[in-house]
Parts: structure tokens; sequence; C-alpha cells
């Protein structure tokens, strides 16, 4: 039954704000008595779910590896990891919601050390969005059960926890930034930016500055750009999503409304040339918002493959890839995870390309399989770069993962024309061209994408064999009599069985 409410709104709603764990799987409820008669079973984690639920919230399967990801197989049970971080020598943090506590991987012996959280007392997840390593070795994240923001000091081994005090409600603080040793925080239902000295809570005195929210909206994870400003979104789900800019020297607050078509603004970054990107989590979409002009641009993802969604019951009509969080690497480019199409994603601003990983692990308990194998979500929400990698959390399937850029992609896509302007009712061709990057031969059928009805791309549907020279394919794109003047994005790419490459064309319709 569950597998089938995965796709009712209201479910939909909780997995937006940030609440997975609270979706109640199919199976019976059990007493009290009956919780601590299945906790004598196995003494771990896992006994904080029913036998039913295990599989759910604790894997299904061992670690995989693909071309490009391996996984890694977290020795305790059903930790159920989700913030992540690396530290200065290469060693690899993460929050075991499950649990409560701090743990480590070591990538050159590929061990992990769990360091028992003794304040811990909730026999429950408790989701640990954000995390940020300090320049003393200390870690620090959040945790939205307790309402509080959680020390590890990596040179002693020792917990400490400060709550976050709330001006109406509990707190659920999300996402943290650290800029000029200063915690910014969201509270994402709890009405307020709070921003946290480090120097001060080290010498136990916690003193916050908040910066209030209306009645009704969530917050967006928030960042502050060179000139000091803060950005983030308040938004109402499917309602309403504002972009606000404030600075605390000046007081000034500007606010922006952004378009309809974004209905629940979770992930906001900062690019490197000031603009700031936005992951809709509630579609398959991501936007840039220009502040020299205001402008904004959707991107739209490719869709997802039927394996991350299922639809035994055949009533997903219109399967979305959910981008959730997103933050820039060291290079400039953008990296964001796809929920519900179980991939990580890297967008290059300069050139307008993407490129969406597969990630091995499949959870089927959380999504419509029916009898398909290796179908499913494994739930990967945190995500953080240490040179050439990009290290990640799997939430449902006890494992972490590596993505190794620095293995090559078979071909490049780029589209000949920089802008391709057409009139409403009219169709019109162009030409996008594959280069391989080696000279072995692969078979190549380009897709097609668009975040609009009124525009349609129609790549050339057989497939093409390169090999080692470049190839042109031609595409068809069709404005319908009703498009909207303006401009579109629209995304033309190629799937292989671990990755697929795309590149976005500008279209003009007027």
């Amino acid at each position: 039954m569950y597998k089938i409410l995965y796709v009712i709104p209201v479910i939909v709603i909780l997995v937006y704000f940030g609440a997975v764990y609270t979706l109640v799987p199919f199976g019976n409820d059990s007493s009290t008595t009956e919780i601590k008669d299945v906790q004598k079973l196995t003494g771990t984690p896992a006994d904080n779910y029913e036998p039913h639920e295990r599989d759910q919230h604790c894997g299904s399967s061992d670690a995989k590896t693909s071309q490009y990801i391996k996984e890694f197989k977290i020795p305790t049970p059903c930790t159920q990891p989700l913030s992540i971080i690396a530290d200065y020598d290469g060693k690899i943090w993460f929050t075991q919601t499950n649990t409560g506590n701090i743990a480590k991987f070591d990538p050159e012996s590929e061990e992990f050390t769990e360091y028992p959280n003794d304040m811990w007392s909730l026999n429950s997840a408790s989701m640990m969005w954000g995390i940020a390593l300090t320049e003393d070795n200390e870690i620090w994240y959040t945790d939205d059960k307790y309402g509080a923001l959680w020390q590890f000091s990596i040179p002693d081994e020792k917990y400490s926890k400060f709550e976050i005090k709330g001006k109406t409600g509990k707190p659920s603080p999300q996402k943290i930034g650290l800029y000029n040793d200063n915690f910014v925080i969201n509270d994402f239902s709890g009405k307020q930016i709070v921003v946290l000295n480090h120097e001060k809570l080290d010498n136990g005195i916690y003193t916050n500055a908040t910066l209030s929210i209306p009645d009704g909206f969530f917050t967006s994870q928030a960042v502050v750009d060179n000139d000091g400003n803060m950005w983030f979104i308040m938004w109402k789900y499917q309602k309403e999503a504002i972009l606000v800019k404030t600075n605390s020297n000046t007081q000034e607050v500007e606010r922006f409304n952004l378009p309809d078509s974004i209905k629940a603004p979770n992930g906001v970054a900062l690019g490197h040339l000031g603009n700031i990107w936005i992951a809709d989590t509630a579609g398959n979409s991501f936007y840039k918002f220009n502040p020299d002009d205001n402008k904004v641009i959707e991107f739209v993802t490719s869709k997802p493959s039927v394996m991350t969604y299922g639809n035994a019951s055949g009533l997903i009509k219109t399967p979305i890839t959910r981008p959730y969080w997103n933050a820039f690497d060291s290079e400039g480019n953008m990296w964001f995870n796809q929920q519900t199409a179980n991939r990580l994603a890297v967008f290059n601003p300069d050139i307008e390309s993407l490129v969406e990983y597969d990630i091995p692990s499949r959870n089927p308990d959380w999504s419509d399989c029916g009898d398909l194998s290796d179908c499913g979500l494994s739930q990967s929400f945190g995500f953080t770069f240490k040179d050439k990698q990009v290290w990640f959390t799997e939430w449902v399937e006890n494992n972490i993962g590596v993505l190794d850029t620095s293995v090559p992609l078979p071909i490049e896509v780029s589209i000949d024309d920089d802008e391709i302007e057409i009139k409403q009712g009219e169709q019109k061709e162009f030409f996008v061209t594959i280069t391989p990057n080696s000279n072995k031969n692969s078979e190549v059928k380009l897709f097609g994408n668009s975040n609009s009805e009124s525009i349609t791309v129609n790549p050339k549907s057989e497939m093409v064999l390169i090999s080692d020279e470049s190839v042109k394919i031609p595409v068809t794109i069709t404005a319908s009599d009703d498009a909207h003047e303006g401009y579109y994005k629209i995304l033309i790419g190629t799937q292989f069985s671990d990755v697929a490459i795309s590149s976005y064309a500008t279209i003009k319709v007027g």
C-alpha cells in the first residue's frame, strides 16, 4: 500500500518540508512493549524500527560500485547517515541521524570510526541537515528534533549541545553556513534565520541574532555574499516564494518575487559571479537569479529513469527529479542531488552543460516498484567535495559513497547555435554535436526536455553510432501557437548506463 501512497500529494509535501523520516510506511501499529521486545533481538539502531520497517529505513542491499561511484557500507546497521564533510587531512565525517553519533571514514584504510554520543536520548531518527567544520577542528551540525546545534571536538572526541532559541514554537534548524566565524542557520519552520558566533559558543556563551520571518512561511538555506549580504527564500508551498536580500550593517532589506513555477525552494547557493542559484524540490528544475537585472532563468533536468520510481501501479503520470540541495565546488561548478531520480548532478554555468550520475544503490520501499528488481531510491541528500571527489550519504541504504570526477566521460554534447529564434506556431531544426572522448565505439540516442508544454523537443529517434569523430545530429523544436514570447532553456542529451550527459540550448520565441 505504501508504494501507491508515494505519489499522493500529502506524502510528497512531507518530503519537501525536510521531514522524510515522518513518512508512515505500510504495516501495522505496535505497542511500546512490542518495540522493546524487538530491540532485544538485535541490540542495534535497527531496533528503532519495527521488523517490517527495517528494509525501508535500514538498507535493502550491499554497497555497490559503478564506473564513477564506489559505495561503502557503514558497519553499524541502520545509522541513517545524512550531512557529510571532509576535514583538512582528507578524512570524511558524517552525521548518523538514527544514533546521534558522528562518524569518520578514512579513504586510505577504508575504515569507519563511530563516536558514541552519551548525550543522545532519542530512540528515533532526527534529521541533521547541516554540517560545518571550523579551523579549530570542531564539527558543528544541526538537529531538528532536539532543536539544537551540536559540537563535536575532534581532538577531544567530546560532544556539546546548544539549544536553538526560538521566538515562537519549536525550532527546526536545518542548513548551516560558516561566515567570518559566524554560523548562519535557517530555522526551517521556526520563522527565523539564526546567526551564532562560533568563538562565543566555544566559551559557553549563547548570543544569537535573529531575522524574523512572517507567519506561514518556511525558510530555505541562507548564503552570504562577498559584500556581507545575506540571501535566502521565504516560501509557502505551491503558493509563494520571495527571495530576500538583507544586510546587517546597513539594515537594508530587499525582496524579489520569484516565478510561480518555484514551489518548494529548499536549496540556495551563491555562484562565482554573484548569481543566486535555487533548487526547487517540487519539480524538475533549478533556477538562476541575476542580482544585476533581477532576471530569473529556469533550467530543467533530464527525466528520471523508470527504475527510480517504478510505477507498477500506473498512477505516476509525471515523474519528477526533485533537486534538493545545491553547492558550488572550487572550480565554479554547481552540484545538486536529485532526490527522486537517485542521482548526483553537476552543472557548468559557463558552458551550460549538465552531467547526471546515477547512484548505484536503490531501495524499492521508497518507490512504486512492484516486481521490478534494482528499482527504488537511496534517499541521497548530503554531499561534500574533496579534491576531484564528491562524497555523499545514502540515508536509507546505510552507505556513504564517493564519486570520482576524474573518470572521463565517454562523450561531450554541444549545441551549434548560441540562440535559436522561433515564432509562435513554427517548427525549426538545429544540430547537436556529439564529440567522443575515446576511440571506443558507442551508440547514442538523444533525448530532449523542456520546462514548458508549449515548447516541444524532438531529437532524431534512431540510435547513432559514434567512434573517433564528431557527429552532428538533427533536433526539431516546435513552438505552439499559444507559446509565450520570451526566452526558454531546453535540454538535449544522451543517457549511458551510469550517466546522462547533456547541454542546454537557448530558445527565443517571438
